[in-house]
Parts: structure tokens; C-alpha cells; sequence
């Protein structure tokens, strides 16, 4: 700053004092523009940390775009030597016995060997009652869905992911189609478009062949159905209602598991923020980092404007002129850093989530927050430097070289 520009008093505005901060700013070039480079690469880092854990967080939640949260899993594994199994007429009844449960349905699944002529893939069999294909939205492409006309004849639905395995060149798999399945051959009514893989899905639907529940004798080891899904009243205890199904169905052959929705989210989220919290940790040491170049960048300018600082106090600017004067100058750099960096970190989060292939959402509330720590910090780290210049005595920094 030159030594004859205005002096701040009491009268001088802010806006005035922004305007000289920029000015000695500039006039500090590469000093300050390394102490600028601090705070951005710190605010961006948290910015872009914080947005990234938002995005994943909505991420889980796509997880359960169709089910919904309101879920239970319930699956029986075997004790012995028999077939896991729950009692389809008590599964079916459980929205009539409780009244948290809106809709439960069951189902059996396995894994089989499936021909389609000379085709043959390694696929999930679901043997499903048509409730099925509403709970779970199953999306169909071409033919229809499994219907209550259908109970044990021998028709399968298939996934897309199956139905392109068991298609070949000028064979490709339609409705009307027969499959192999183990020892019967079925006949397609139904090709589903492609489904998105959710965590309660009992396996993957692309990659699978449905069939109708009372068949399921006819593809897999018994009967009776090993798997429930449970559609709950919103904002009901799920814990609770879980420990009542487990009880309820029971029985010496399996040992019942309760996978619960909102504890799997739950569980993700919160393993998500730990790893957001421990990125941005590692932000905010940059950030602190950066705050002590702009200490450095302030006191280096109090030591070189002595004389400029000793001719202000002369003339009747006060020590908390002076310090204001400082604190404006750290105030800015660090709002400046923090401005830039809110907009690349919000860009390097954009660019994750497409390199990840998520839908990018902004949170909104990053962007006041990355430049408002930024000038904090900017505040924090100018302090004492401003301080050192309002304490400086006016005759001996008039003396200074």
C-alpha cells in the first residue's frame, strides 16, 4: 500500500477498508496468491466431502426405490438336514393377525440350471405368488406378468439380464419360448425390463426365472416357500414387529432371520458419514494449514508497512483502526479462498458422482458453510497479526527502514 494513501479513522466506512485490502492484496502478489491456494484447497476439500456423503446418502436410499423402507426380509435357513421352509398359510395371514403389517408375501428361491435350445445359463429361480410383481414393481417389456389363472401351470416370467443369456442370433427369447428347468419345461408368458438390484431383494430379478409358488416343488428342493417380504405401516417399530413375525413362524426345520430396512439404511449411513467426517478432518487440516499462510502473509506485511503504520498513527488513526484495517485484509483473502474453493469442491463432487454413477444433487447448505469456515478461520488466523500493528509505537515505526 502506498505510505501517502487514506488513513483510516473513525469515520472511514468498510467498504473503504475492503477497497485498500484489495489493493495491498494485489500489491503482495505471489505471497498472497499462496496463502489464497491454502484456503481453496481446504475449503474444497470439505465442500466436496460433505456433498459426497449427501449424494451417497441418497444413494442408499435409491437402494430402496421400490420396496420402499417400510420392509422386512424374513428368511429361514435350515438347522438340519431338511429343506428350510415357512408355513405359507401363516405368512399369508399375518397382515389379518397384525396390525402393523400391511402385506406379506412369500416366496421360495434357489439356483438351477436353465436351457432355452442350445442355450443354457446358471440362473436364480423365484417361485412367487403374483403379489410379487406389485410389492417389488417388477417392470414388464413384453408379454404379461404371473396371474392367479396360472397357480401351478408350468409358464415362468424371466428377467432381462436372463432372457439375453438364454437368447441367441436369430433365436432370440420371446414370449411362447420353453425352458428347461430341471426335469419340466416351462413356457414364457412374460419378459421383465431391467430392474434396479436392491438390498431386500432375496436375489437378483434381472437374473432370474419366476415361476408360479405352487410349482415350486416342480424346480426346487421342497414345497413350501423359504423366503417373506413384509410390507409395514409407515413409521411403525420394525424391531418389534420382526421379533412378532420370528415368533410367529417359527418351527424346528429353520432358524428364522429378520432383515430389517430402515436398519440397513441406518447401518450404511452411518458408515458413510464416518468415512465423510474422516475426509473432510483431513479438509479442514488444509484449511488450517491455509489459515496459517494468511497468518504468515499478515505478519510479513505488518514488519514491511512499519513506517506506512506509524505515519496512520501519527495522524490520528487509532489501534482499532489499525486492527480493523488487518482483519479486513485477512477477512478478505479468506473469503476470496473460500468462495473459489466452495465452487471446485462443489465440482469435484460433481465429478464423482458421475464417475460413480450417481444422479449428482447439490446440498445446498455447503455452500455458505465452505466460505463462512474459510473467513472464520481467515478472522482467527488475522487476529494476531492485526494486533501486532495496533501495538506498534508510532515513533519507533516511523524511525523502521
Amino acid at each position: 500500500m502506498n505510505s501517502d494513501g487514506p488513513a483510516p479513522h473513525q469515520g472511514v466506512s468498510l467498504r473503504e477498508i475492503a477497497g485498500e485490502a484489495f489493493a495491498n492484496l494485489r500489491a503482495q502478489g505471489r505471497r498472497s496468491i499462496l496463502a489464497l491456494l491454502g484456503i481453496m484447497i481446504g475449503t474444497a476439500s470439505i465442500v466436496a466431502m460433505l456433498n459426497i456423503g449427501h449424494n451417497a446418502q441418497l444413494e442408499t436410499l435409491k437402494l430402496f426405490v421400490n420396496m420402499g423402507v417400510d420392509m422386512l426380509q424374513v428368511r429361514a435357513s435350515p438347522t438340519g438336514q431338511a429343506p428350510a421352509r415357512l408355513d405359507r398359510t401363516l405368512v399369508e395371514q399375518l397382515p389379518g393377525r397384525d396390525p402393523d403389517i400391511l402385506l406379506a408375501t412369500p416366496m421360495a428361491t434357489g439356483r438351477l440350471p436353465v436351457s432355452a435350445g442350445a442355450q443354457q445359463a446358471d440362473l436364480g429361480i423365484i417361485a412367487m405368488p403374483p403379489a410379487l410383481a406389485a410389492m417389488a414393481r417388477l417392470p414388464l417389456r413384453r408379454g404379461r406378468l404371473l396371474g392367479t389363472i396360472d397357480d401351478c401351470g408350468l409358464v415362468a416370467l424371466v428377467g432381462d439380464g436372463a432372457a439375453q443369456k438364454l437368447s441367441a442370433p436369430g433365436a432370440q427369447l420371446l414370449p411362447g419360448s420353453r425352458l428347461g428347468v430341471g426335469a419340466y419345461v416351462f413356457t414364457v408368458v412374460g419378459i421383465l425390463g431391467p430392474t434396479v438390484m436392491e438390498s431386500l431383494n432375496p436375489t437378483d430379478y434381472n437374473d432370474a426365472v419366476f415361476i408360479p409358488l405352487a410349482c415350486a416343488r416342480r424346480a426346487l428342493p421342497g414345497p413350501d416357500p423359504n423366503v417373506a417380504m413384509i410390507r409395514l405401516r409407515p413409521g411403525v417399530d420394525a424391531d418389534a414387529v420382526g421379533a412378532r413375525v420370528s415368533a410367529a413362524l417359527a418351527n424346528p426345520a429353520s432358524a428364522i432371520q429378520i432383515v430389517n430396512a430402515r436398519l440397513i439404511i441406518k447401518t450404511m449411513n452411518e458408515q458413510k458419514a464416518v468415512h465423510t467426517r474422516m475426509l473432510a478432518a483431513i479438509g479442514a487440516i488444509s484449511l488450517l494449514v491455509g489459515g496459517i499462510g494468511v497468518m504468515n502473509v499478515m505478519l510479513m506485511s505488518v514488519m514491511e508497512r512499519r513506517r506506512e503504520i506509524g505515519l496512520r498513527a501519527a495522524i490520528g488513526a487509532t489501534p482499532r483502526d489499525l486492527r480493523t484495517m488487518f482483519l479486513v485484509e485477512s477477512g478478505v483473502l479468506a473469503v476470496l479462498g473460500g468462495a473459489v474453493g466452495a465452487l471446485l469442491g462443489v465440482l469435484a463432487a460433481f465429478v464423482a458422482a458421475r464417475s460413480s454413477g450417481w444422479t449428482f444433487s447439490l446440498a445446498l447448505y455447503v455452500l455458505p458453510l465452505g466460505p463462512g469456515i474459510a473467513g472464520l478461520v481467515g478472522l482467527a488466523f488475522g487476529l494476531y497479526p492485526a494486533i501486532t500493528a495496533a501495538r506498534l509505537d508510532p515513533i519507533e515505526a516511523l524511525r523502521a527502514e
